[in-house]
C-alpha cells in the first residue's frame, strides 16, 4: 500500500492551542491516561493470548518481557537496535538535506515546479519495499542499499513539504524585501526560506517517522541484522515471542525519536514550531 506523503499545512490541526484547547490536550495527553492506556491494552493482549490464541501463536506479554531481556543480556537486541538506528540516522540526514534544497527550488522557479512536480506524483506512490530489490540491485547487499531506501522516502518527503512551504510564501513579504532592494539570493535566504520553516519542520517529523518503515522494509530482504532482520527471522523460525520483541521495539523508539526530535525543535525553534501535542 502506498503511502500519502503529501505535505499538510501546519496549521491544519497544528497550530498552538489555547484555552479550553490547550487543557484538553493536556489532560489526553496526561501521565495516568497514557498509563491507563498501555494498562488496557496489555490487560487486552494478556486475554487474547490466553483466551483466544495458543501460546505459541501469541505469546504473553510475560512470555515476551522476559524474551527480551535475554536477547538484551546477549548482547543480540542491543545491536540489532544500534544497527536500524544508524541506518535510520544515514538515510534520514542525506535525505532530508537533499530533499529541503530540491524542494526549495521547485517552489521558487515556478518552470522547475512544472517540469518535476508529474515525476514527484508518480515516485511518491511506490511504497519503499517495492524499491528495496531494485537498490539491491544498483548498490548491491551491502550497507549502501539500505540507506537508499531511507534517503528515497525522506527524500520524497522533504522536497514535497519545502517545495509547499515555499510556494506559500506571502507575496507581499517577497515584493516588501524586492521594494528595499534585497537580492535574489537575499530574498530566498531572508524572506522565503523563514516563512517555509513551519512546512520543513513538519516533514521533518514526518520524515522520522516513515524513516521506520523504510528502514523495516530494506532489512526484511537482503540484511543480516537490524530489527527488520530480526523480525523476518522470526518468522522463518517461527519465535513469534522473538519477533514481538523486535516489533515493539521498533514503536518504542520511533516514539521516543519523534517526541525528542518535538522536544528539540520546540527548544531551539520556537517561533517557527507548530504544537504537535
Amino acid at each position: 500500500m502506498a503511502t500519502d506523503l503529501s505535505p499538510a499545512r501546519p496549521s491544519e490541526g497544528l497550530q498552538p492551542a489555547t484555552g479550553r484547547v490547550a487543557a484538553r490536550r493536556l489532560s489526553l495527553t496526561s501521565p495516568v491516561r497514557q498509563s491507563a492506556s498501555a494498562l488496557l491494552l496489555l490487560f487486552l493482549w494478556h486475554g487474547l493470548s490466553r483466551f483466544v490464541f495458543e501460546p505459541s501463536i501469541l505469546p504473553s506479554p510475560a512470555t515476551v518481557l522476559g524474551r527480551a531481556v535475554d536477547l538484551t543480556l546477549s548482547g543480540d537486541l542491543p545491536r540489532h537496535m544500534a544497527t536500524s538506528l544508524s541506518r535510520i540516522l544515514v538515510g534520514y540526514g542525506i535525505g532530508a538535506i537533499l530533499g529541503i534544497a530540491v524542494g526549495s527550488v521547485i517552489g521558487r522557479f515556478r518552470r522547475v515546479e512544472e517540469l518535476l512536480t508529474p515525476s514527484l506524483g508518480f515516485v511518491r506512490s511506490i511504497p519503499p519495499i517495492a524499491f528495496v530489490p531494485f537498490s539491491i540491485i544498483l548498490f548491491g547487499i551491502g550497507e549502501a542499499s539500505k540507506y537508499a531506501v531511507v534517503v528515497y522516502l525522506v527524500f520524497i518527503v522533504l522536497t514535497l513539504h519545502a517545495a509547499a512551504g515555499v510556494r506559500e510564501t506571502p507575496r507581499i513579504r517577497i515584493r516588501a524585501a524586492q521594494a528595499l532592494g534585497a537580492s535574489g539570493t537575499v530574498v530566498l535566504l531572508k524572506v522565503v526560506l523563514p516563512s517555509a520553516v513551519p512546512f520543513i519542520l513538519n516533514g521533518l517529523r514526518v520524515g522520522l517517522s516513515l524513516s521506520f518503515m523504510a528502514v523495516v522494509s530494506a532489512e526484511l530482504i537482503g540484511a543480516r541484522s537490524g530489527l527488520g532482520y530480526l523480525i523476518m527471522d522470526s518468522q522463518t523460525m517461527f519465535e513469534t515471542d522473538k519477533m514481538l520483541v523486535g516489533i515493539l521495539c521498533l514503536g518504542i523508539l520511533g516514539a521516543l525519536m519523534d517526541r525528542g526530535a518535538s522536544q528539540l525543535i520546540n527548544r531551539l525553534l520556537g517561533r517557527f514550531a507548530v504544537q504537535t501535542g
